[in-house]
């Protein structure tokens, strides 16, 4: 076999294993750095065309590890394509152990994961949009940098 069909061939199959056919939607959005007011919306758009298919939908919340809690509260509203709102889901996710343990990944001054919070079908044809607060007592909600909406098909 030749250099260069070989070459090609490893990028071709670098490039087959580097998608993942199951992720529909995985969009972050960064928190503000001197903290996330509670006021503050995250915002995801998405675009959908098969009402069929169920998807599994999941956070990415990454935290300095310097972050004060052990847990974290969310507040999940969704914007239908006709305009409804659907009314706030509360979600709460484990971030540390009892024993302070982070559950997470830690990488540096961060600590990321990804929490699966439901199993969704999307009920017709359109552009939804997802809206997400923190629910924490805080009204400045310090040492989240950044969430992320990650949906897969199921």
């Amino acid at each position: 076999m030749k250099t260069h069909t070989l070459i090609a061939l490893l990028i071709g199959l670098l490039v087959f294993a580097a998608c993942d056919s199951k992720v529909f939607y995985d969009e972050t959005c960064r928190v503000d750095e001197q903290g996330w007011n509670m006021d503050d919306k995250l915002v995801y758009n998405i675009d959908v065309d098969d009402t069929a298919q169920t998807y599994l939908c999941c956070l990415d919340v990454r935290v300095r590890n310097d972050y004060p809690y052990s847990n974290i509260y969310f507040f999940l509203s969704t914007v239908y394509p006709n305009g409804d709102v659907a009314v706030d889901t509360n979600i709460e996710f484990q971030l540390a152990a009892p024993d302070g343990k982070w559950m997470g990944r830690e990488q540096g001054r961060y600590v990321d994961g990804r929490y699966p919070f439901c199993y969704f079908r999307f009920p017709e044809r359109g552009s939804y949009q997802f809206v997400l607060r923190h629910a924490m007592r805080d009204t400045l909600l310090r040492g989240v940098k950044d969430v992320g909406l990650h949906i897969e098909h199921k």
